[in-house]
């Protein structure tokens, strides 16, 4: 168990595989968006998208209390 403000090795292990997991929806968003036509600029925002999900999903096993 990790205390607050702390991350252990099993809580970077479960946010690695979340990392993973919605990686693919996202990189299929992606490249559905820039198969259609759409400027990689603009298709890029899934990406990013995902990546502020999964700043936040660290974020609150960083703070969350167990």
């Amino acid at each position: 168990m990790s205390a607050r403000f702390t991350l252990n090795k099993e809580d970077l292990k479960k946010w690695g595989l979340n990392t993973l997991t919605f990686l693919a929806p996202a990189l299929i968003i992606f490249l559905t968006a820039i198969q259609a036509g759409v400027p990689v600029k603009e298709a890029l925002y899934s990406i990013y998208l995902w990546g502020l999900n999964v700043t936040i999903d660290l974020l609150k096993k960083f703070i969350q209390q167990k």
